[in-house]
């Protein structure tokens, strides 16, 4: 049973993340459009092997976030195949659409019924926001930071999620977000190793392909948020914070130039993992009380 959960959990999305990456490189040319497709049909094929089929017409919010994630995947991925600059106004008003939409089309009972929740929801929809628009959007000064920080900064929301849902009672959305957290894992280890090999752009989610990537995994916490019985409220709002960490990195220009080449990536890693770690530790310490 362990080794079981283990493989679907963790060993089948890793490989995902490993063959989408794979996928960018042999056809590097099209790397923004097969991102924005085949991420977030690689959530989709996560909630099938730990959830199955959804019901058609869906009934449960469960059974209604793969279909949003497939109908999501089309449309991120007609976006990418314009290969235009994304300005921020835009990419601020298509996370903020795509956000919302989900968010609303899941929970809109609970969004309701519980104010709470409302305002926990709200937060994390502002701060994603807020930080997934600029750090995915064109700069024209070509003035970036560590190209790396938003891909890390999506594998510390994914395991704060994970983690958030698990001490929240809500077990299923638990091994969804770690299997988030090993899809990211699997394609920043292929990138990294091309990046060590010379190519300096490998770790860049820029573009539609950021903006994909960073919704599915926002809508994730989304759906912890709306859900998970006891999940602490404070613990959701920092699960996101690696987004504006990752936002600050890329739009203030910080570029850890002092470190050898090799640890940058890793210093995006920690500075973005911060208020995820601390996201966790709010929600173990009031699991234990």
């Amino acid at each position: 049973m362990m080794q079981q959960l283990l493989v679907t959990t963790v060993g089948v999305p890793f490989l995902l993340g490993v063959f989408v990456a794979l996928a960018s490189v042999v056809l590097p040319a099209r790397r923004g459009l097969i991102i924005a497709l085949l991420v977030p049909l690689a959530a989709v094929v996560i909630h099938l092997m730990l959830e199955g089929m959804p019901a058609l017409p869906p009934v449960a919010a469960k059974q209604k976030l793969p279909i949003i994630l497939f109908f999501g995947a089309g449309i991120f991925a007609i976006l990418a195949l314009l290969r235009r600059p994304l300005p921020v106004a835009v990419s601020t008003v298509l996370a903020a659409i795509a956000l919302t939409l989900s968010g609303w089309l899941l929970g809109k009972n609970v969004l309701l019924a519980n104010p709470t929740k409302s305002v926990v929801v709200l937060a994390v929809l502002l701060v994603a926001t807020a930080a997934i628009a600029p750090a995915v959007a064109t700069r024209p000064s070509g003035r970036r930071g560590e190209q790396s920080a938003l891909a890390t900064a999506l594998l510390g929301v994914s395991i704060a999620s994970a983690l958030s849902a698990a001490f929240g009672a809500f077990v299923g959305m638990a091994q969804i977000n770690g299997a988030l957290a090993a899809l990211t894992g699997g394609w920043l280890l292929v990138n990294y190793i091309r990046y060590l090999m010379g190519d300096e752009d490998s770790l860049a989610l820029r573009g539609f392909e950021g903006l994909a990537f960073a919704c599915v995994v926002a809508v994730h916490l989304i759906m912890t948020a709306l859900f998970a019985p006891k999940a602490a409220p404070a613990a959701i709002v920092c699960a996101v914070l690696p987004l504006a960490v990752a936002a600050i990195i890329l739009v203030s220009g910080v570029t850890f130039h002092r470190l050898p080449r090799f640890l940058r990536p890793v210093a995006a890693g920690l500075a973005t993992a911060v208020p995820a770690a601390i996201a966790i530790a709010i929600a173990a310490v009031l699991f234990q009380g």
